[in-house]
């Protein structure tokens, strides 16, 4: 009788067979699963169109010039970060940040896009008000009614100084356009936003343009880079290709285009 493999060594033997399964199927042509939610100008799903948004865009280029067959699959943020971190199945997601939790379970390409610095969209009615270039902190001292994405992380340094300056007034809502709505209405006073995201809302929605402005703010960080975050169950090689396909091509500009018709918005 052969002798079995010591204990200790079977989460080696089924970590080895899973990266062998998956480097089998990306091998037989299998496609890639591209997991995408809704956050445009950056992706842009709508029910019964293509998926869409600059960054969606760029990556359908990237993984192309890398010749890996691929799909795109709506789902929301924690079902994608529970996706990759299962890891069952080789598995990607578009423009995450790299962050030490993250690294624990997900491989991380090159950068594919920086954006501008996370800026401030307020009522224009408090304009008067406000700074030419308004800190976070000062933002937040002033009691002001705030506006926030529900379960949404807008980068380490701001979540900082938001766990630490709630306000009983702040409300959480699910997207953008309805934060931007909310302060139209004078519901509330203002909401943190990219500049990118604010450009797209308001050249959708002229009205909203009349009764808010966007702001830089003072004291912001560079932003951080973004990047395709994959399972680890996918394998290097496929990485590898990845990453020579992001260097190959330019970085991508935004466009706001609009999916199903392949036109540039405002």
């Amino acid at each position: 009788m052969g002798r079995h493999p010591p204990p200790y060594l079977a989460p080696l033997f089924l970590a080895l067979a899973a990266l062998a399964a998956s480097t089998a199927a990306m091998a037989q042509g299998d496609p890639l699963t591209v997991l995408v939610f809704h956050r445009p100008p950056y992706y842009v799903v709508e029910k019964g169109q293509r998926y869409g948004g600059f960054l969606l865009d760029h990556t359908k280029n990237i993984l192309d010039a890398a010749h890996i067959p691929f799909r795109f699959e709506e789902a929301p943020p924690k079902r994608i970060l529970k996706t990759l971190e299962e890891g069952e199945q080789p598995a990607c997601a578009v423009g995450w940040f790299i962050t030490p939790e993250r690294e624990t379970f997900a491989r991380f390409s090159e950068p594919i896009f920086t954006g501008r610095p996370m800026g401030v969209a307020v009522r224009t009615g408090i304009l008067r008000t406000l700074p030419h270039t308004p800190t976070a902190d000062a933002l937040l001292w002033r009691g002001m009614r705030l506006g926030l994405r529900q379960g949404f992380s807008y980068g380490d340094w701001l979540d900082a100084k938001l766990a630490g300056h709630r306000h009983a007034a702040d409300l959480s809502v699910a997207e953008n356009d309805r934060l931007l709505e909310m302060i139209a209405r004078g519901r509330i006073d203002y909401t943190f936003i990219g500049p990118e995201e604010y450009d797209w809302l308001v050249s959708r929605h002229p009205e909203l343009r009349e009764k808010t402005r966007f702001m830089a703010l003072g004291g912001v960080p560079p932003e951080t880079p973004r990047h395709i975050m994959c399972s680890k169950s996918l394998p290097p090689e496929t990485m590898a290709r990845i990453d020579a396909a992001i260097r190959s091509l330019p970085r991508p500009v935004p466009s706001f285009s609009v999916p199903g018709n392949g036109h540039s918005g405002p």
